[in-house]
């Protein structure tokens, strides 16, 4: 029987006073589409490249998308001063919903009524001891749930 531990990932983790600034460079630098955040072992939550796109540019570019115009010339250097003096907590939701974690021996049932229960497209894994193994994400569960028909 599949467990979680045979479907995790290794996830980045950093704590939440890290520089905002490095999880923006290990979204941008490393082939993965989020960053867990712990605080003390204890995960406080999970910064994706869309939380981390939705920081990033300004709110008027949001309402009205015809000013994104006004941010092509020099962007990078304008994205990066948003971050200036920010944590990584910082990054995390306003709205603080549940985090779907999941022990290492886990069924994969297991790990999918988490994620339905949080409403969330990434589960932790922690081993026996807490320590934060990885994570999966819905479409590598789906992916192997459903498999190839028989």
């Amino acid at each position: 029987m599949t467990r979680a531990r045979d479907l995790a990932v290794t996830y980045p983790s950093l704590p939440t006073d890290a520089p905002a600034a490095d999880v923006a460079r290990i979204l941008a630098e490393e082939p993965v589409d989020a960053v867990f955040i712990e605080h003390d072992g204890q995960l406080q939550g999970v910064v994706t490249d869309l939380g981390l796109l939705r920081r990033l540019l300004p709110g008027y570019v949001l309402e009205d998308p015809a000013l994104a115009q006004v941010l092509e010339e020099g962007a990078a250097d304008l994205l990066w001063e948003r971050l200036d003096g920010h944590t990584a907590a910082e990054l995390l939701p306003t709205k603080r919903a549940e985090v779907a974690q999941v022990d290492d021996d886990a069924t994969l049932l297991e790990v999918a009524a988490a994620m339905v229960r949080a409403r969330a497209p990434l589960v932790a894994v922690r081993d026996h001891d807490g320590r934060l193994l990885g994570g999966i994400t819905t479409s590598r569960l789906i992916t192997r749930l459903l498999g190839a028909p028989q």
